[in-house]
């Protein structure tokens, strides 16, 4: 939103916790259960991946490890105030 974190995944409560006051009113608790079995799935995925990286590199468990992903989407606002999706942005 406007490149607005609104929402991220605590790795330590195995949590998806909204980052909008506005999310975490107008979302219903299953949306957050929900993005949270989500998102525990991608943790796993992320954690065999970035091993693999780290084999392939050579690098070790000292080292510090950064995968990041960020996802949004580009909007128009019709006339009558209905939003069209244009297109997915990706970025890992």
């Amino acid at each position: 939103m406007n490149n607005q974190q609104i929402d991220y995944y605590d790795s330590v409560s195995k949590k998806k916790i909204p980052k909008q006051d506005w999310m975490r009113e107008k979302l219903p608790a299953d949306y957050w259960e929900k993005g949270t079995q989500s998102r525990k799935s991608k943790e796993q995925w992320f954690k065999v991946n970035v091993n693999i990286l780290m084999e392939r590199m050579r690098h070790n468990n000292t080292d510090v490890h950064i995968l990041q992903w960020k996802h949004g989407c580009e909007i128009d606002q019709q006339s009558d105030g209905t939003l069209k999706f244009i297109k997915v942005v990706r970025t890992t």
